[in-house]
């Protein structure tokens, strides 16, 4: 709340004062995402790896979404697959990623299952489930699997850039 009133108000803002403010303050954002939509019609910014997954990303996100996924995509080359665990509907998979922690090269393993049938795949780092981007140990399992086309599933339609948004046609005077 802060940070979108930043600027606007202040400790001694009048309630008069303060609903101006709150309109200008609207006004702002909505001519701010405006831009960033005209901006994601209009550039594309490159992928950063020959994933045709990335490529679906980067043709469907907005540039600032698709440039978190793209961070992993990036951060996927830290990851290997180590072993894995056939069950009859799922295959469990423990993916090592080095990081660098203080300095030093710091290993972590990951669990993720993946049902093939469905293309459904799960990390325990749950990172699309808190921020709706696959993580780079969901996308070395899908490569592993020699999965090319992101599930729709995947593709989440807040972030799209084809989308029209409903807060965006309120009128502003």
């Amino acid at each position: 709340m802060n940070a979108f009133f930043d600027g606007y108000v202040h400790s001694k803002t009048s309630l008069k004062q303060f609903v101006e403010q709150y309109e200008r303050a609207l006004g702002n954002k909505v001519e701010k995402e405006f831009q960033a939509d005209f901006k994601s019609f209009s550039q594309m910014i490159p992928c950063a790896t020959q994933f045709e997954m990335e490529e679906r990303f980067r043709s469907a996100y907005t540039i600032s979404k698709f440039r978190e996924v793209q961070e992993e995509f990036t951060g996927k080359v830290y990851c290997n697959v180590i072993s894995t665990l056939e069950g009859s509907s799922e295959t469990t998979y423990n993916v090592r990623e080095t990081v660098m922690y203080d300095g030093r090269h710091k290993r972590k393993t990951f669990v993720v299952s993946f049902v093939r049938n469905n293309c459904k795949v799960v990390c325990n780092y749950h990172l699309f489930e808190f921020r709706g981007i696959l993580c780079r140990h969901a996308i070395a399992v899908l490569d592993w699997n020699d999965i090319t086309c992101i599930p729709n599933r995947y593709i989440l339609r807040r972030w799209k850039r084809d989308i029209r948004r409903a807060h965006m046609r309120v009128p502003i005077n």
